[in-house]
């Protein structure tokens, strides 16, 4: 996966996510989340699929929210859970049931919140993160409930409190990515960071995203 990691806005129709995301292909951003907390689960499927074709034609991945059943159905490249969510009993059945295909073959990610605990030690009982995300590091458009870090020094903390991947998540911009990568983080996954704002402004990010690395 890619340091920078775009997250699809709920609020956006389709035809605009493709708009976007095809835009967001040609600057040279390559991983992508499809997230969709309103519609039902045969529009997120047909939905999926379409911005999957589009993504692969582009030599990108593509990562499902919350549906690990969908990105097994259509192809996508992985799934991404919260911690609610791989604690429900029919998506740790899912996942036992087809874990030898998920092993080989898909990116597993984990919503982590501020737990750095959780951060520490994540469930493993059935399957090994590719990566954890950790946030909301400033106000988001996509997450408008949930707790922002508290201080410099827990947003630092975390950093050291595992060996895979981490990335950072919640209302990152062009203004504001360079102070996390002072702080020393690598990844990054942004939503309307990337899909609401301008081409200068993501190239920016793309930028500062690729100095010292």
């Amino acid at each position: 996966m890619n340091s920078i990691y775009a997250i699809t806005p709920a609020n956006l129709s389709l035809e605009k996510i493709i708009s976007k995301t095809s835009n967001l292909l040609e600057l040279g951003i390559k991983t992508y989340q499809y997230r969709d907390k309103n519609n039902d689960l045969n529009i997120i499927k047909n939905n999926s699929k379409i911005l999957l074709e589009l993504i692969k034609e582009n030599d990108g991945k593509l990562i499902i929210n919350d549906y690990p059943e969908i990105a097994l159905e259509i192809g996508a490249d992985g799934f991404h859970l919260g911690f609610e969510d791989y604690q429900k009993k029919k998506n740790k059945n899912f996942l036992k049931k087809h874990l030898n295909l998920i092993k080989e073959n898909y990116i597993k990610g984990l919503s982590c919140k501020w737990n750095l605990e959780l951060v520490s030690n994540p469930p493993e009982d059935i399957l090994e993160w590719d990566y954890l995300a950790v946030g909301s590091f400033f106000k988001s458009q996509t997450k408008k409930d949930i707790s922002l870090a508290r201080s410099d020094m827990v947003m630092k903390e975390v950093l050291l409190k595992t060996k895979k991947p981490l990335y950072s998540i919640g209302g990152i911009n062009n203004e504001n990515i360079i102070n996390l990568k002072k702080m020393g983080y690598k990844k990054f996954a942004i939503s309307n960071g990337v899909y609401a704002f301008e081409d200068h402004e993501i190239k920016n990010i793309i930028k500062i995203n690729n100095e010292g690395n």
